[in-house]
């Protein structure tokens, strides 16, 4: 059994490096958009069997079983790997076969892009733009593995897998690699086609939406 994990921060806690860019309800609805289309494209992946949501809020659990994604709220675990590493756990102590984890806000993930990332035994990672971030992940077996995720860790988890003896391997995805982490890269989301625009119109409109309901309109 395939289990995909997705630890989800509180919508109006995340992105706080688009500060610059985005006000805070505007980072929250981009946010939000970003983490719905990977839970529906996990929800649309046949491969996957169990999917666990990391979350620290009510709201973003009940966000989360709106894709068929079981939440675990754990408000006292802070960074993605610890978040991660709990699923993983999780996903291990229900018999998971692999286990997967793709970040949030990794906007254009399609359920082929979930596929190709579970294909292979051994470590598959997809980096980030920048090549040095880890933005999806999956391990087959689910051994007992240690996590980095955040600046460098793509070569601390190539370290890692070295020194335990597992196989690495790269895929080289761009749906995967692109995420939204800086100005930088929601400037290279509009600019890679219609998909990436779309995913910037959809938060306009989902701020708006959230505009008009708190004004009575």
């Amino acid at each position: 059994m395939l289990a995909c994990i997705v630890p989800i921060k509180a919508f109006t806690s995340a992105k706080t490096r688009l500060a610059g860019l985005l006000d805070e309800d505007q980072r929250a609805a981009l946010a939000r958009v970003s983490a719905h289309r990977v839970l529906k494209a996990a929800e649309a992946c046949g491969a996957i069997g169990l999917r666990l949501a990391v979350v620290e809020d009510e709201a973003t659990a009940e966000f989360a079983r709106m894709y068929f994604f079981e939440p675990l709220l754990r408000p006292e675990l802070w960074g993605q790997s610890a978040a991660v590493d709990a699923g993983f756990d999780e996903a291990r102590a229900r018999g998971a076969t692999a286990v997967m984890t793709v970040s949030a806000d990794v906007p254009l993930t399609r359920p082929l892009d979930l596929l190709q990332l579970s294909e292979r035994a051994g470590l598959t990672l997809v980096t980030d733009r920048e090549g040095t971030g880890t933005n999806a992940l999956h391990l087959a077996p689910p051994r007992p593995f240690r996590l980095h995720f955040g600046p460098g860790s793509l070569d601390q988890h190539r370290r890692e897998a070295a020194a335990e003896g597992i196989e690495v391997h790269l895929l080289d995805n761009a749906r995967l690699r692109l995420d939204l982490d800086s100005p930088a890269d929601v400037d290279a989301l509009e600019k890679i086609g219609p998909e990436g625009r779309e995913v910037l119109v959809q938060a306009g409109q989902l701020r708006l939406d959230a505009e008009k309901q708190l004004h009575g309109a």
